[in-house]
């Protein structure tokens, strides 16, 4: 790759990173308002969380899909890290796995506020796991 497409390659990841952090500062904000409220104000928060861990991914999707196709193995590499939790035979597959899930959370958590008698046993106690999950992630964001 020669050394323009390099700068730009950088410049786009780079971009994405500084996205990232703009999302995960958002995280940390509602994360603490998660901790302090309860029902369906509680859920509107986790939505919200999700809808931003969604959109980080999204933009990672992104840089990785772009720097796969330019040769910018550092870069997959440092991205590849970020995914080492996710089971999946390429980069790319694991980012979209992890947007697949988000999304299914959203999904189902928007049935669940808009139609909650609606909902299957196991479909009420898979709100409770993604509720579980997400305050899980809000305490970890609050020791930050």
């Amino acid at each position: 790759m020669d050394q323009d497409n390099l700068e730009k390659v950088n410049s786009i990841y780079k971009s994405a990173i500084e996205q990232v952090l703009a999302i995960e500062t958002h995280k940390k904000d509602i994360s603490l308002q998660i901790l302090m409220f309860r029902d369906d104000k509680r859920w509107a928060l986790i939505q919200a969380f999700l809808e931003y861990d969604l959109q980080k991914h999204l933009l990672l999707d992104q840089a990785a899909v772009v720097a796969i196709n330019n040769g910018a193995y550092e870069i997959v590499e440092d991205l590849d890290k970020l995914y080492q939790h996710t089971r999946g035979p390429d980069l790319i597959t694991k980012i979209r796995i992890e947007c697949t899930q988000v999304e299914k959370f959203i999904k189902l958590l928007k049935k669940g506020r808009k139609h909650k008698d609606w909902l299957s046993f196991t479909e009420r106690r898979a709100l409770q796991e993604i509720s579980k999950f997400v305050l899980e992630q809000a305490r970890e964001y609050n020791k930050l």
